[in-house]
């Protein structure tokens, strides 16, 4: 079991990777204009927000097409590659559901969790989760 210390070093440890990583958009994720990772890029690293993940797409502001993870363990698969200045290049080698469902509302802006969203999903080959598919009348 770690110490508190050591727990205190491997988050401070886990921000510094955050403050210091660029992430790599996959080329297959076009559209979206960078993917920030431990916050949300709007307000900084380590700034909370209740999902997730989030994506800027409302067609207005300076963020537009940004994706927010809170998390690298959401991220997906990835590599990390150490740059001779220090900093850290971070590719997506699989992206996550979750990283597809951002993808999906960066696709569809002005769009929440509605039809055009969904069929966005199917496009994509993305599985529905139970809370997003479309209640049937009974």
């Amino acid at each position: 079991m770690k110490t508190a210390e050591e727990l205190r070093q491997a988050l401070e440890k886990m921000r510094e990777l955050y403050r210091e990583a660029t992430v790599v958009v996959p080329p297959d994720l076009v559209g979206v204009a960078g993917i920030f990772l431990g916050g949300c890029v709007e307000r900084g690293v380590g700034s909370s927000f209740r999902a997730k993940g989030h994506a800027h797409n409302d067609g207005a502001g300076k963020f537009y097409r940004w994706i927010c993870i809170r998390s690298l363990a959401r991220l997906g698969e990835y590599q990390l590659v150490p740059q001779s200045d220090g900093k850290t290049l971070l590719f997506i080698t699989k992206p996550s559901r979750l990283l597809m469902h951002e993808y999906a509302h960066v696709l569809t802006p002005g769009h929440s969790h509605d039809d055009t969203w969904r069929r966005k999903m199917r496009e994509l080959g993305q599985p529905l989760p139970r809370q997003y598919q479309k209640k049937k009348n009974r």
